[in-house]
């Protein structure tokens, strides 16, 4: 059973503790130097007694503040604690540093310059006004303490919230290409089994990244192209020459980092929503570029969007047409990850549907 209440003192505490009674205790001796013609021997004296008392005496002060929960308490409940111990160490610690005192003068041939009880009575408030002081700047010090630790537990579980909630989120968005990349690969098989054995690889590509995706908060945007690209030629298989794909990359670019199925989810919401509802198809159009340091994901389809709002409307808003979902839940993962320093839009332009979302660069990217 632990005998003390209070937490063991660190290197640090003890370094500030006993350093601030040092600096104290020389002051007092650089005084009583200029004030009395006390030797050298003498003011060591002093002051090696006042480092010692004091500095024990507020430690257990440390104590009585810990074994009384006095942290947990309002003013009402500390203050009548701590003055009242306060003056009962006070005049402990001024009896105690005295005694001390006179005892080294007698074996050492000094003469006393007072009489005991004076000595010990006039520096009993003096002693009194010290503690205070002292505990007056552990608390503050500790309260300031707890104050940045709850607010570092709060960014932190906030962070783990955000995490969290990202992944239940990228959790309803992955399988939706699974069953018909699977359906399509065994029609194909009959038909072209070389070209079924590049689909099962591609798909298999597919299914590793999507599992991994969680784990990462950001991939590089050569890999998400990559994945990309693979997922069209698995779409080809279906949709064959209803389906055109148009890919266009700032070179300078292929080694930013974006949220992980960002690109291939808002490429599935264009095929589902635009290309699969024609009947002719067309072309599914993929631009990026980089305007005032965010990238600019554009994703262009044929199609019409079903929406009464306005069409710049937030997404969340948009509850028909092709806004389901995953667009739904791509800008909840853009605003988790970016805040307000992403932007997601999607819009009706002629006979085309230009979803656009905008994403910090690097060096501007910053986890809310």
């Amino acid at each position: 059973m632990k005998l003390l209440k209070s937490p063991n003192p660190t290197t640090k505490f003890l370094a500030f503790h006993f350093g601030g009674w040092l600096m104290f205790a020389l002051v007092n001796a650089i005084s009583r130097g200029l004030l009395t013609d006390e030797n050298f021997e003498q003011l060591a004296a002093h002051t090696f007694t006042l480092i010692s008392t004091c500095g024990f005496s507020t430690l257990v002060i440390r104590e009585i503040i810990y074994r009384f929960n006095l942290l947990d308490k309002n003013w009402r409940q500390q203050w009548p604690i701590f003055i009242l111990s306060s003056i009962t160490l006070a005049f402990i610690c001024a009896y105690s540093s005295l005694t001390l005192i006179f005892s080294y003068y007698n074996l050492a041939g000094y003469t006393a310059p007072s009489s005991f009880w004076d000595n010990v009575l006039g520096n009993w408030l003096l002693m009194t006004i010290l503690m205070l002081s002292w505990t007056l700047i552990y608390i503050t010090t500790v309260n300031q303490d707890r104050l940045l630790k709850a607010e570092q537990e709060a960014v932190q579980l906030n962070l783990q919230l955000n995490e969290a909630k990202m992944a239940a989120l990228m959790g309803q968005l992955n399988p939706h290409f699974l069953f018909n990349g699977l359906n399509n690969i065994r029609a194909l098989i009959l038909e072209d089994t070389t070209k079924s054995r590049t689909m099962l690889t591609n798909l298999s590509d597919l299914l590793r990244y999507t599992l991994m995706a969680h784990k990462q908060k950001t991939v590089p945007l050569k890999d998400e192209l990559e994945i990309v690209c693979q997922y069209i030629e698995l779409l080809k298989i279906q949709y064959e020459d209803r389906l055109t794909f148009n890919l266009e990359v700032d070179s300078d670019l292929m080694g930013e980092r974006i949220p992980p199925l960002l690109i291939q989810l808002l490429t599935e919401n264009a095929v589902r929503h635009g290309i699969e509802k024609s009947r002719t198809g067309g072309e599914l159009s993929v631009k990026i570029d980089s305007v005032e340091q965010h990238i600019v994901i554009t994703v262009t389809n044929p199609g019409t969007l079903d929406i009464t709002q306005d069409k710049t409307a937030n997404i969340e808003d948009k509850k028909s047409g092709n806004t389901g979902l995953g667009l739904a839940n791509i800008q909840k993962r853009l605003t988790l990850q970016y805040g307000e320093k992403t932007s997601f839009l999607i819009e009706q332009q002629g006979q085309q549907v230009i979803a656009q979302c905008h994403i910090p660069t690097s060096h501007l990217q910053l986890a809310v």
